[in-house]
């Protein structure tokens, strides 16, 4: 990583258990061979590297804090990184290197789970899903990952805001359009565990931004206007056009903050956790 973005301690572990495990990998292969990549030994052994980088996507961001608390103790507290990072090789150059480590992080998490699935599929013959191959589920249906990532949002909601926004689907409440016949038409191979992440991204930011305003505007028991999502029902439009509009009533993003949205070292929440906040699933806000 540029700019001593390494230096961060948080970014050490990352690399020390990178290294670590790269080291088990190469001194397996080296003992046994190509063949023996087919054990049950070795799967194992990816298994585990899988499950002990779990916690990398929150070390990663750690990482990023400390490196934004350095600067800060360094510049000033004035010093804004998403402000003046077009002028800053350096700053583009470590967010261009997260860009390429969570692309790589995906690709073989992805990979690595879809083998370990397709291997488990064989020892477990007839229990398996007959949606899933893998990872992929042939038969993902969006509006009911939809469903599930907005309960998840929703208690992000309760639990900072003590209030949370319906969600509604073509204009029906999302469990009833689920029970549509056009919610059961529309369906894809995809790897629904990454459009559930998606999905919850983009309700939690929704419902936050919609609570925002209308407890601005109206006060803290004011009714808060539901998140409205709209998907094609024609059939041959869904063949075309697979998408997912979703509209809140927030009060939308300026240029200025749009320019700056997909700054790693930018937050529209404005109360952000340091790092002795500890970042974590519980410490996070409802948008991280």
């Amino acid at each position: 990583m540029p700019f001593g973005f390494c230096n961060a301690p948080s970014i050490n572990r990352v690399s020390a258990l990178y290294v670590h495990n790269f080291g088990q990998v190469i001194e397996y292969e080296h003992l046994r061979g190509v063949a023996g990549l087919m054990d049950q030994e070795y799967h194992e052994l990816t298994r585990d590297i899988f499950n002990q980088h779990r916690g990398t996507m929150l070390e990663v961001a750690r990482g990023v804090f400390e490196f934004s608390e350095d600067l800060t103790n360094l510049f000033g507290k004035n010093l804004e990184l998403a402000e003046v990072r077009g002028d800053l090789r350096h700053i583009q150059d470590v967010e261009t290197s997260l860009d390429e480590f969570f692309t790589d992080r995906l690709t073989l998490r992805l990979l690595i789970s879809h083998v370990h699935s397709l291997n488990k599929l064989k020892l477990t013959a007839g229990a398996e899903d007959p949606d899933m191959v893998g990872v992929v589920n042939v038969n993902t249906r969006p509006i009911a990952i939809l469903s599930r990532a907005y309960v998840s949002a929703k208690f992000m909601c309760l639990r900072d805001y003590q209030v949370a926004p319906d969600l509604k689907v073509n204009g029906l409440k999302c469990d009833e359009y689920i029970l549509s016949e056009a919610s059961r038409q529309q369906h894809f191979p995809y790897v629904h565990t990454h459009l559930f992440y998606i999905f919850l991204e983009l309700v939690k930011n929704a419902a936050r931004a919609s609570i925002e305003r209308a407890q601005t505007e109206n006060g803290i028991q004011a009714k808060v206007p539901a998140i409205s999502v709209v998907v094609p029902e024609d059939h041959d439009m869904w063949n075309r056009e697979r998408s997912v509009k979703l509209a809140d009533q927030g009060t939308g993003m300026n240029r200025g903050v749009l320019s700056k949205a997909f700054c790693y070292f930018f937050s529209s929440v404005k109360a952000r956790p340091t790092v002795a906040d500890e970042v974590s699933v519980s410490a996070c806000p409802s948008a991280e």
